[in-house]
Parts: C-alpha cells; sequence; structure tokens
C-alpha cells in the first residue's frame, strides 16, 4: 500500500473550506433536539449535542437553527492556527444568513434573524495514516492505524471510522459588518420624518395662508417641500447613524483590547506550559474540546455521575440553560503542576440563552473553570474510544460519560488519562 500523501497547505485551505460548506449542511439538517447529529462533530462535541437535546425536551422547548450561506457563497480560511507535528488547524468561515428560533408550546418565544460569519475549527491528526504503526488501546496489540478502523485483530475491539479526523472539534459565528449597516435604516426613516414634520410646523402659518389663496397648487408645491426636506432628514440621519455606529464600534473595539490581549496571552501561555509535558500538544484543539466539556458539565442532569466534573457541589443552577455559543475568548488565568497533576485556570466566554418558567433570555456569561489531568497521561492519538476495566469488578464501561461503574457503583476517574474539572463557577 503506498503511504498516505498528508495534503499540501494550499490544499488544506481548500479542502477545509469544502468541509466547512458539508459541516453547515449538516447542521442544518439535523435540528438539536433530534436524535442526529453532524458526522464531523467530534466525539466530545457530539455527546454536548446530546445532552443539550435531553435539555431542550426536559424544558419542553424546541429549537431551530438555520444557516443559509450568501448568494453568491462568500468563504474562506481566517488563518492557518497551529500547525505542528502531529496537528493542524484550520478556521474556515463562510457568511450566512442565521435564523434561530426557540419555541414553547409551538409558540415561538425567541427569535434570531442575523448575518453573520460562521467558523468552524476543523483539525487533522498527521499521525493518522493508514499504515503508520499503531497500537491498539485496548490490548496494546501491535497494528496499523488503517487496520484498527476495521477493528483490533487481537481483542476484537471495534473502532468507528468516523471518530478519526478531521473533524469539527467546535465552531461558533460572529455578527458581520452588514449587520451594523441594518441599523441605518432607522437613523435615516426617523431624520426624514423629524425634518418634514418640523418644517411643517415651523412653515404652518404660512402653508395655511398658502392653502387659503391658492388651493390644492399650494398644497402641492407644501407636499414637495416636505419631500425635499424629508429627504435631508434621511441624510443627516444617515450620518448621525454612522457617526453613532462608527463610536460604538471604536468603544467596542477599546473594551474589547484586554480580552483581545488576554486571548492573544492564553495561546502562548497554553503550549509554553502544555509542551514540556505533551510535545504535541495544540491549544487550538485543546479549547475545541475546552469548550464541549464546558456544555457536557453545563447540559448534565446528574452531575455527580459526570465522569468530566470531580470538584465541589457547583452553587450557580445551571438547569435553566438550553443553548450557548463560544464567543472566541478566554483568558488562561494560572497554569501550575502540583503532586503530578496539572491544573489550568481560565475563564471562558460565552453567549447564553437560559429558559425559566418558560420564559427566554438572553447575555454574556463568564465561566470560570480549573481543568485538571495527569502530568504523564498518554498522548491521545485521536481515538475517542477507551476500553476501561471497573477496578473492582472488572466491568467495562465508557469512563468519559459515567463516574461511577454501573455495574458496582465504584468511583472511577479519568484525570489520569484526560481533562477533567476540579472547579467550576459563573460570573
Amino acid at each position: 500500500m503506498a503511504l498516505f500523501q498528508f495534503p499540501q497547505s494550499d490544499a488544506m485551505d481548500q479542502l477545509a473550506k469544502k468541509m466547512n460548506h458539508n459541516f453547515i449542511t449538516q447542521l442544518n439538517a439535523s435540528p438539536v433536539d433530534s436524535e442526529d447529529v453532524p458526522k464531523l462533530f467530534a466525539a466530545d462535541l457530539k455527546y454536548s449535542r446530546m445532552l443539550q437535546g435531553k435539555r431542550l425536551k426536559a424544558k419542553g422547548v424546541t429549537c431551530r437553527v438555520i444557516y443559509k450561506p450568501d448568494d453568491p457563497m462568500v468563504s474562506g480560511v481566517s488563518w492557518k492556527m497551529d500547525s505542528d507535528a502531529r496537528y493542524v488547524t484550520r478556521l474556515p468561515f463562510t457568511y450566512v444568513n442565521t435564523k434561530r428560533d426557540f419555541s414553547v408550546g409551538g409558540s415561538v418565544k425567541k427569535s434570531f434573524n442575523k448575518k453573520e460569519i460562521f467558523y468552524s475549527y476543523i483539525v487533522w491528526n498527521r499521525a493518522q495514516q493508514p499504515d503508520a504503526p499503531y497500537s491498539c488501546p485496548n490490548c496494546g496489540g501491535a497494528t496499523t492505524l488503517g487496520n484498527l478502523t476495521e477493528g483490533c485483530q487481537f481483542c476484537g475491539t471495534r473502532f468507528i471510522a468516523d471518530d478519526l479526523y478531521p473533524k469539527v472539534v467546535n465552531y461558533y459565528t460572529l455578527p458581520a459588518a452588514q449587520e451594523l449597516l441594518k441599523r441605518l435604516k432607522p437613523f435615516a426613516f426617523v431624520g426624514a420624518i423629524v425634518m418634514a414634520a418640523f418644517g411643517l410646523v415651523y412653515n404652518f402659518k404660512d402653508i395655511s395662508a398658502g392653502l387659503a389663496s391658492y388651493g390644492i397648487l399650494s398644497g402641492l408645491g407644501w407636499l414637495f417641500y416636505a419631500a425635499i426636506a424629508a429627504a435631508c432628514g434621511a441624510f443627516l440621519g444617515y450620518v448621525v447613524g454612522v457617526f453613532s455606529i462608527f463610536f460604538e464600534v471604536i468603544v467596542r473595539a477599546i473594551g474589547s483590547i484586554p480580552t483581545i490581549i488576554k486571548y492573544g496571552t492564553a495561546k502562548r501561555r497554553l503550549p509554553n506550559f502544555m509542551r514540556r509535558y505533551s510535545p504535541d500538544f495544540s491549544s487550538d484543539r485543546f479549547i475545541g474540546k475546552l469548550i464541549s466539556i464546558l456544555s457536557i458539565i453545563v447540559y448534565s442532569e446528574d452531575i455527580d455521575n459526570c465522569a468530566l466534573y470531580c470538584g465541589k457541589t457547583i452553587a450557580d443552577n445551571l438547569s435553566d440553560i438550553i443553548d450557548m455559543s463560544y464567543n472566541g475568548y478566554i483568558d488562561v488565568r494560572k497554569c501550575v503542576e502540583d503532586g503530578g497533576y496539572l491544573y489550568i485556570r481560565l475563564d471562558v466566554y460565552m453567549d447564553v440563552v437560559s429558559c425559566t418558567d418558560g420564559k427566554m433570555n438572553r447575555g454574556n456569561k463568564k465561566f470560570s473553570m480549573t481543568v485538571c489531568r495527569s502530568a504523564s497521561a498518554p498522548e491521545d492519538h485521536g481515538f475517542n474510544v477507551k476500553a476501561i476495566r471497573c477496578r473492582n469488578c472488572g466491568g467495562s464501561f465508557d469512563a468519559t460519560k459515567e463516574k461511577h461503574c454501573p455495574f458496582c457503583a465504584t468511583e472511577y476517574s479519568i484525570k489520569n488519562y484526560d481533562w477533567v474539572v476540579t472547579d467550576f463557577k459563573i460570573k
């Protein structure tokens, strides 16, 4: 068998754009509260989506999201992002018209229609080549990655090929510039009405006298005057709107500088800290996984049995949150090693939709959390399936979804293998 040729940079960009379009199609065909999930979802993202669907059904909420790409389609690749010895990440984007509806009992409670830019984190693993040497995660038998997609020849453990990269580890949307331009229309409309009304009121006596003397001809003349005044008012309103939005953008930009700096700092601190323990660490892949872990914790109904959380009882109410979108920023507060374990304390900024007694609320939230993992944890080469044996009864179960063995209730911690959350707060 010929060796697999990993795509070159330009070909990778084209492939990323194509995958982004396919991913949008898959999202449109897979409602949040349905049993179907996009095939390009990474395993953690798939699990969090399933939990969110259960939350929506428990709340009696129906969520429908449609991303309609612009016609003609406008797309590209934002930047190259991480590209190291093992992982390659692309952030393709597509301009879309987003329609998001939240309904309760068949009645739409919240509806969002926006022109946005749709981004997706797509990750490739260089090590995932058909002839690449690989060891079975269950029995350790030496084989190749290609053979494992058909099942381990030594122990019979089977793997789903869809769990191989490339995968979408996270996605989000940001407002497009056209959204700001739409906001100019009300300024122009109000300006036109105000100027026309002012002109007519200011010249009311002259208008009355003219109508009395010349009748309908005078009225037509004053209507023409009002139209000119309205046009001037629309232009002035447009100018006021432009300056208003410009001022808002500047204020937002200045306000965002600390957050952007924090994100840039996080992008430097994470690799600098982690590559001492994991040479192939990818910060983009880690952030995607982090967002999935956050979603799993928020949407879990049984937090005591959530395998990804092993901290104190969470004081904040999470049960009303029905939808979350990553804002694109994180802030890494602290990175330390203690007792053979790695601890990373960080803040994640999310756009959150909550449902309380059938009423919808939307706002930005900051989630503060600490994640932990063994400093000597084995490298994850792309498979999310792990064969686990209970230390008490020997039973095998998915320890990434259950903290306690379903056969004997013995607690099992996966922090020796993967990231778990040890502290969680909403600010």
